[in-house]
């Protein structure tokens, strides 16, 4: 149907947010240019009509997108959609309106979407048609900063047309309350402007950001109204940060550090009930605990009820605090993790109490030095040995809907059981694994270096841990792109790999088996074959056996070792995941019985909150959904001390002098590595580090894919109404415009700090 701006029904919202915005400041008398909406293709009656609009006066129109749910408060759709402008004909009319109807199919926009309403399928579009204004000046007003940097309105603007404005393209000039005068914007013009804001806001109750447009004769117009996107603000950044700060004060001292080393693999943050199953099995008699006293350390006291495991801004770290004694008792020591775990002697934690166990302490140090380092093989037997026997035991089908016709009494019986299993068994060899293997490249690396030098040393391990062994995590990588290639192994892959997936650590992140053929992406025979010749493997025995060097039979015994407990932790992962998911289904289903609208939400309670659900839950779901995303705009090292948080928070954290000063277009602070982007439609093929700083000239909407792989945007071009700043502030990452030719600056690697509050680009020291 064709409605015009003057008649549109206000209860019509479906129009989308720009259709239904324009039609409204119309209707409350502010200054838009005409138009007319169309919520499906036009018949033949309703193009003539348009025509006959576009003719009553000069044929110039502006053909816009307006998807149902676009420039809301929650998503804006930013770019995603066809704009057109200058449109002076008939048959660019036709083409403007068909193209604006197809572009709900553009990949970005299905990329957008699946990253926002957690589904690529195609939602209503509808078309805008409005007078093209030839303007002088365009730019965005919005009500409140986004940024927090200034306290109340500020303006963007540049000459001509706002597009590049939008797109990032060109960087704007900006005014302020504080910084009111223009060279090219009369005082009337800028008051003008704000004048018509106050009345969209005043009636909608809501903060907006406003774009705008002055023709040739002086006269402003508005172009478009939508409620400030921006999720992570630097105030409520600010409140959630000094909320947590507190915390992890009153909790722990000055001196805490904390290691993420253990938890590198998440690629996000987890859920409550994820963080809540992994830090029970690191507490007394559950599975780390065993793991110690397995390879002969003395593990937890008796009675002792506290985590190993700390959540520190939203994510998981080992208290190195509290592991220390573990090991061995009370001894002046810490544990370093960089470059590997290693014991470092404190003079100031000798103490009398010390002194008494010291015999006692050295003992046992021998004892489990020795005992490790002629028990790895045993060792190794055993865990493979329990390996066939868990995965004989907990043989299951990778179906998530099993679990669809228990009772509930033995539902919850089941989910209580396969929790306790797991933090309590499951992951005891696992973790004796992780020790042996830290224990073994050690021993590795010191063998090495007393034969090469240091950075040779570190090299071959590298090289030879990589490209040395065939883990089940290489195989499960090349039947992934066999079924890519072939659809019909797609299946078989299923069935063998359906219990992982994406982002598989967090209980909340669906499987493959969930996914499906979603799972996979086409590929050809051709590329299949070239990708098995990209990975070659190295015969390190026969390079062992070429060393000239009286130790190489102790070297090729090491590495045998070594080799044997990479492979066998490969495979311990592999077979642990599978009742992981069956743990993820079963509360799915807990989930679908409690009436969760979301069945995802169940994993952001704890196990004793599921069991007496309650209706008033919901909000407390809401809320720790909230601060998980506000957590996301802070990334600390993966060693991390609660100075080292404290300083970062407050700009005091140490890094070199060389800096770049830009303009913060995203708010939060992180910590990644750079990777340069020059061709988005390439990011399939990038080797993400953990947390990737994209750097670019500019972005525009092809770019979301890249968006949903970043902890952290730096860019060229761009203002705060750019592609870039609104989709960043909406995933909550950190972004910075501004710095001049950042693109060729870095040549990626480089580990930086990024502010999005102050527009800082900092190297790490």
């Amino acid at each position: 149907m064709l409605y015009s701006f003057k008649d549109l029904p206000e209860d019509k919202t479906s129009v989308g947010g720009k259709a239904y915005m324009l039609a409204m400041m119309t209707q409350m008398g502010i200054e838009v240019p005409d138009g007319m909406i169309l919520d499906a293709p036009p018949s033949t009656e309703e193009f003539e009509e348009i025509i006959r609009f576009a003719n009553d006066g000069e044929y110039s129109l502006a053909i816009r997108s307006s998807a149902t749910g676009e420039d809301s408060k929650e998503n804006s759709f930013a770019g995603q959609n066809s704009t057109f402008l200058y449109v002076d004909n008939d048959q660019d009319l036709k083409y403007a309106i068909e193209n604006c109807f197809d572009s709900i199919h553009k990949e970005s926009s299905k990329a957008y979407r699946k990253h926002f309403l957690g589904s690529s399928e195609v939602i209503p579009m509808n078309v805008v048609i409005q007078r093209m204004i030839d303007p002088s000046y365009a730019g965005v007003y919005f009500t409140k900063d986004p940024r927090g940097k200034f306290s109340t309105w500020m303006i963007e603007y540049i000459d001509g047309v706002g597009e590049d404005l939008v797109s990032g393209k060109r960087t704007p000039t900006i005014l302020s309350e504080s910084q009111k005068k223009s060279e090219h914007l009369s005082e009337s013009q800028i008051d003008q402007i704000i004048a018509f804001a106050n009345e969209v806001e005043k009636k909608y109750q809501d903060e907006f950001d406003i774009e705008w447009a002055i023709d040739k004769a002086g006269k402003v117009y508005l172009l478009q109204a939508r409620p400030i996107t921006a999720k992570s603000s630097l105030s409520n950044l600010k409140q959630v940060a000094d909320k947590e700060i507190s915390r992890l004060e009153k909790e722990h001292t000055e001196e805490t550090v904390w290691d993420g080393q253990t938890f590198a693999e998440w690629t996000v943050a987890p859920t409550v009930l994820t963080t809540e199953l992994w830090a029970n099995s690191f507490k007394a008699d559950q599975a780390f605990d065993k793991a110690l006293k397995t390879l002969g350390y003395l593990g937890f006291e008796k009675g002792r009820r506290d985590s190993l495991l700390d959540t520190v801004f939203g994510k998981s770290y080992i208290n190195l605090n509290k592991l220390g004694e573990l090991y061995f008792g009370p001894i002046p020591y810490s544990i370093e993790p960089i470059p590997r775990p290693h014991l470092k002697f404190h003079f100031s934690k000798v103490s009398a109490r010390v002194i008494f166990n010291t015999p006692k302490t050295l003992f046992r140090m021998l004892k489990v030095g020795l005992s490790i380092n002629t028990q790895r093989k045993t060792m190794i037997e055993e865990a493979t040995k329990e390996l066939v026997a868990m995965s004989t035991k907990l043989k299951r089908p990778n179906d998530p809907t099993l679990y669809q016709d228990w009772s509930d009494k033995k539902l919850d019986k089941r989910i209580a059981k396969e929790c306790y299993l797991f933090h309590e068994r499951t992951l005891v060899w696992p973790y004796v694994l992780i020790s042996l293997t830290e224990t073994t490249i050690q021993t590795m690396i010191s063998l090495l270096k007393s034969i090469y030098p240091e950075e040779q040393a570190n090299d071959m391990i590298k090289r030879w841990s990589g490209s040395g062994i065939n883990s089940e995590t290489y195989e499960m990588g090349h039947y992934f792109k066999k079924a890519c290639a072939k659809p019909e192994m797609r299946p078989l892959f299923l069935e063998r790999y359906g219990h992982r997936g994406p982002g598989e650590l967090d209980l909340s992140a669906m499987r493959w088996a969930e996914i499906g053929e979603d799972s996979f992406y086409d590929m050809s025979l051709e590329d299949y074959e070239k990708s098995k010749k990209n990975h070659s493997f190295i015969d390190v025995e026969k390079e062992i056996d070429e060393m000239k060097t009286f130790k190489k039979s102790i070297v090729l015994e090491e590495w045998q070792i070594l080799k044997g407990l990479l492979e066998l932790r490969e495979k311990w992962k592999m077979a642990l995941l599978k009742p992981y998911s069956h743990i993820r289904y079963l509360l799915l289903e807990k989930s679908s019985r409690l009436g969760l609208e979301d069945k995802n939400d169940i994993f952001w309670l704890k196990l004793e909150e599921i069991e007496h659900f309650e209706d008033s839950m919901l909000k407390l779901i809401q809320e720790r959904k909230e601060e998980a995303q506000l957590f996301k705009s802070f990334n600390f090292s993966t060693v991390t001390s609660l100075k080292e948080i404290k300083d970062v928070i407050s700009g005091d954290n140490e890094v070199s002098s060389d800096s770049f000063s830009g303009e913060g277009i995203s708010s939060g602070i992180v910590k990644g590595e750079i990777v340069v982007i020059n061709n988005p439609s390439e990011w399939k093929n990038i080797k993400w580090p953990q947390n990737p700083i994209v750097v670019a000239q500019s972005t525009d909407p092809g770019w979301t894919p890249v968006f949903t792989k970043a902890s952290g945007i730096i860019v060229e071009r761009g203002g705060v109404l750019s592609h870039c700043a609104i989709v960043a502030r909406e995933m909550g990452i950190p972004a910075v415009s501004g710095i001049n030719q950042c693109h060729l600056r870095f040549k990626g690697g480089e580990n930086v700090w990024i502010d999005g509050n102050s527009g800082t680009v900092k190297f790490v020291q």
